[in-house]
C-alpha cells in the first residue's frame, strides 16, 4: 500500500527514534509557504520518487532520505544562505543522532556551487536536479515555477542571472554524477536547457 507524504515521513522518524509530530509541523511550516510554487512538498515528493528508483545506490539511506526532507525547507530567493539555513534546521531536529553531521553535509551539497562531489551527496544532487531532464512539458513547468518564485526580481535583471545559471549547468562535463541518471537525464537536460536559454533571449529582446 501506498503511504501518504506524512505516513513516509513518521516511518523515517520512527525508525530513527525521532518525534515524527513535531517534525511534521515543522515541514509544513517551511514548505506549504505561499511564495512557493517550485520549492514546496511536490518537489519534496518527487525527490522521494527518485530516490526509490535509486536508492540501492546510497550508502546511508536514512540520512538520504532525511536530507531529501530537509533540503529546501527554508528557501528565500531574497537570500543566498537558504541551504545553509534549512541545515541549521535539520542539525536541531537531528541533534544528538547518527544522521545530525552526514545530513547537514548533504543539504549544503544541494548549492551546486561544485562538480566535485561524490557518494550519497552525488545521488541527493542527482536527484534534486532531475527535474531538469524531464519532458518538455515538465521542465516547462518547473521553469515558469521559478520565475514566479524571483517574480519580484525585474525581468531583465531575471533573465541575465537565470541565463548565467543554465550556463554554468551546460559547460560542466556532465550534469548528472551517476551513471545510472546520466544515462536517464543527461541528453534531455541538456535540451531543456538550450531551449530555455533561447526562449530567455527572446524575452530580453522583446
Amino acid at each position: 500500500m501506498n503511504l501518504t507524504l506524512e505516513d513516509r515521513w513518521r516511518v523515517l522518524c520512527d525508525s530513527g527514534g525521532l518525534d515524527g509530530d513535531l517534525g511534521w509541523l515543522s515541514l509544513l511550516q517551511g514548505y506549504t509557504q505561499t511564495n512557493r510554487a517550485y520549492h514546496n512538498l511536490d518537489h519534496v515528493e518527487d525527490c522521494l520518487l527518485r530516490f526509490d528508483e535509486h536508492a540501492h545506490l546510497a550508502a546511508d539511506p536514512a540520512a538520504v532520505e532525511f536530507a531529501i526532507w530537509f533540503h529546501d525547507i527554508v528557501y528565500d530567493t531574497h537570500t543566498k544562505d537558504s541551504e545553509e539555513r534549512s541545515a541549521e534546521v535539520a542539525a536541531d531536529f537531528l541533534s544528538g543522532t547518527q544522521f545530525e553531521t552526514s545530513v547537514v553535509g548533504l543539504i549544503l551539497a544541494t548549492k551546486h556551487d561544485s562538480f566535485s562531489r561524490t557518494g550519497d551527496a552525488s545521488l541527493l544532487c542527482d536527484i534534486d536536479l532531475s527535474i531538469l531532464g524531464r519532458t518538455p512539458d515538465e521542465y516547462d513547468i518547473y521553469s515558469r515555477s521559478i520565475r514566479e518564485e524571483y517574480s519580484w526580481v525585474p525581468l531583465a535583471e531575471y533573465v541575465t542571472g537565470r541565463s548565467n545559471v543554465l550556463k554554468e549547468f551546460l559547460k560542466r562535463p556532465s550534469i548528472f554524477t551517476l551513471t545510472g541518471m546520466r544515462t536517464v537525464y543527461e541528453l534531455s537536460a541538456r535540451d531543456n536547457l538550450k531551449r530555455e536559454l533561447c526562449t530567455l533571449e527572446g524575452m530580453a529582446l522583446s
